[in-house]
């Protein structure tokens, strides 16, 4: 954990954090795993142009199959499977295409979203597969949220945002703590700096 920031809801200038560890000495990230932020692909290539950026797979599936039909999701869902779970470039081109042929005229938006965003949905394949499972998703640190909430939710309310941020920081270095005693198993074995599965920039924007 190297910062906290208090906002209302998702703050919309996403820069500033990511300016203020820069100019902290965080000078290289080589990957931002995010949520579909508004603005965070820009702020990202602004501060860390270097960077790769994976888009929260998991995330995506939910979103996207929340706007299909109920009798449609079983299927759409095995589609989207052939994207994401794919292990070559020409599987996922297979796949993007099969999902707009079966869905396209259907849920155009839901497709296109895929389309647009393959190249950040699908950068943890240029990862070791033994890793990828660590890559794909925000969800340790959705897990660290739904930690926060349910410690801070007994408290009714804040004086101000110093008293919020003060909390924060005793929660979040406490599970710090905890979560750097553990092991990711597949880490130990690769040069992570140094291995990429698909060598190059292959899913392009």
């Amino acid at each position: 954990m190297l910062d906290i920031w208090v906002c209302q809801g998702e703050c919309q200038e996403l820069g500033k954090p990511l300016r203020e560890l820069n100019r902290r000495g965080v000078k290289k990230v080589q990957l931002f795993i995010t949520d579909d932020l508004p603005g965070i692909e820009n702020a990202i290539k602004m501060v860390y142009p270097a960077s790769e950026w994976q888009l929260c797979v998991l995330h995506t599936v939910r979103n996207s199959l929340n706007k299909v039909r109920a009798k449609d999701r079983g299927l759409f869902a095995e589609d989207l499977k052939r994207i994401y779970r794919a292990e070559t470039e020409e599987r996922v081109k297979e796949g993007i295409l099969r999902l707009r042929e079966r869905w396209g005229k259907i849920y155009p938006k839901v497709v296109k979203k895929w389309e647009d965003k393959a190249y950040a949905l699908l950068t943890f394949l240029r990862y070791p597969r033994e890793i990828r499972q660590f890559i794909y998703t925000t969800n340790q640190v959705e897990r660290l949220a739904k930690e926060i909430k349910r410690r801070i939710k007994v408290i009714e309310v804040f004086p101000d945002e110093g008293s919020v941020e003060r909390l924060l920081y005793l929660i979040l270095k406490e599970l710090s703590e905890r979560l750097n005693s553990r092991k990711l198993r597949g880490f130990n074995e690769i040069e992570l700096g140094n291995y990429h599965a698909f060598p190059g920039k292959i899913f392009t924007q």
